[in-house]
């Protein structure tokens, strides 16, 4: 399988050993989100394979995709990219903590 330039040698037997834990709508609100800004194969790929290429990386597998987005988008207001949000902040957050350390000299 090539992805996103790199060459995938799969085993027959083996899995990945990367696994998705966060929830469905998380995993379809970033897939989503990755493939609007076209930051995969530089938006050369279906929003289809994408999911199913990720999927098999991930170990995780959604079929109704274009539901659950259906779903994100009749969120309120403020609620719509929670997760993207949560990723967002957690970043910023990591930033603002590590200029706080002192540095080492």
């Amino acid at each position: 399988m090539n992805f996103v330039g790199w060459q995938l040698q799969q085993q027959p037997a083996q899995h990945s050993r990367l696994k998705w834990t966060g929830s469905i709508v998380e995993w379809v609100e970033l897939i989503y989100a990755l493939y609007i800004v076209k930051r995969i194969n530089s938006g050369k790929i279906s929003l289809k394979e994408l999911f199913q290429q990720m999927g098999e990386i991930f170990d995780f597998e959604v079929k109704e995709f274009a539901n659950y987005f259906m779903n994100i988008k009749n969120r309120k207001d403020g609620q719509r990219t929670k997760f993207t949000d949560l990723l967002r902040n957690a970043l910023l957050e990591r930033m603002t903590d590590s200029d706080r350390k002192p540095s080492r000299k």
